[in-house]
């Protein structure tokens, strides 16, 4: 039986939410009136977030899917948290949200009028994480912000490595028609440019129909992360979009074996190629969390006109 019920702030409260029947639902899509609407679909399975991007489906950060393919992909190609953890000597890997649930976690949803919130608690490793989704308002660019929340609920002191972020980010310039026909094909126009500021930039190179004129592409998305600690002072975190890096030759995306035989500041080190495949959208970090500590990644993933108004704002 899943119970529910409205929290402080007349938040939907829906507790065990991946073991729910399934249902879907979206962010508002309101921006105000400088703003620039951000659509966000979201699932009741992962991290919830199922599909997102800006105007319609031809224009997606996250690939659009039909329901009944996001109650089966969101664990996997949605948003995906990694954590290895060093407590007592031992260490630990720990996907909160992952497709199999365990008995000693405690899932639940908070939905509200303008945001969402998940939240796991891991009673054997005595961790807590909470991810709250929100779109930007009054901007001149989409955004969808995310900030992940990692509390230590233990008396110990824990070591945690984390990787937070998206397995695909689909470059702008790909419609819904190409992801679905021509995917591995559009790969070849793919590029990421701007990783020395630590803002990822994503488009395709220039148009890639099937015409006889090639267009210029000047809009794209981007991502960007802070890491707000105790131990730490707020700065951009170097991103990883080579999605090899991070997973090596699992194809499958079961697990990031690169982070895990690398850790995350390896990773940070390592050689990525930026172009002629689907990127991903990783940010890595350290942190000891003394009994009761929090640390917090903040990150941003949006749609802007150009790369010059990027760095402008």
């Amino acid at each position: 039986m899943h119970k529910t019920a409205l929290d402080s702030e007349d938040r939907y409260i829906l507790a065990n939410y991946t073991d729910a029947r399934p249902f879907s639902s979206f962010l508002p899509g309101i921006a105000g009136p400088m703003g620039i609407p951000m659509w966000v679909f979201y699932v009741n399975r992962g991290q919830a977030i199922s599909s997102f991007g800006v105007v319609n489906k031809n224009q997606p950060l996250m690939e659009f899917q039909p329901a009944n393919k996001s109650y089966q992909l969101t664990p996997y190609t949605g948003f995906r948290t990694f954590i290895k953890r060093a407590s007592g000597g031992k260490l630990d890997f720990y996907e909160p949200f992952s497709a199999r649930s365990d008995p000693v976690t405690e899932r639940t949803m908070f939905i509200g009028s303008n945001d969402l919130e998940i939240q796991e608690v891991h009673k054997g490793y005595g961790l807590q994480v909470n991810v709250l989704y929100f779109t930007l308002t009054g901007e001149p660019f989409a955004g969808l912000v995310r900030q992940t929340q990692i509390k230590n609920l233990s008396d110990q002191p824990q070591e945690l490595e984390i990787l937070d972020g998206m397995p695909a980010l689909i470059p702008n310039g790909v419609d819904n028609w190409g992801l679905k026909q021509i995917a591995r094909t559009l790969e070849a126009w793919m590029e990421v440019s701007n990783l020395e500021q630590a803002i990822p930039f994503f488009k395709l190179r220039a148009t890639a129909g099937d015409t006889a004129e090639v267009g210029e592409i000047q809009a794209g998305h981007f991502a960007f992360a802070f890491l707000e600690s105790a131990r730490a002072a707020p700065d951009l975190i170097p991103p990883l979009v080579d999605p090899q890096v991070v997973f090596r030759q699992n194809t499958a995306l079961s697990a990031p074996d690169g982070f895990l035989e690398s850790g995350a500041s390896g990773l940070q080190s390592q050689n990525q190629i930026t172009s002629g495949r689907t990127p991903c959208a990783f940010f890595g970090a350290e942190d000891t969390l003394e009994a009761g500590g929090v640390m917090t990644l903040h990150s941003v993933y949006g749609h802007i006109s150009g790369i010059e108004n990027l760095l402008r704002e």
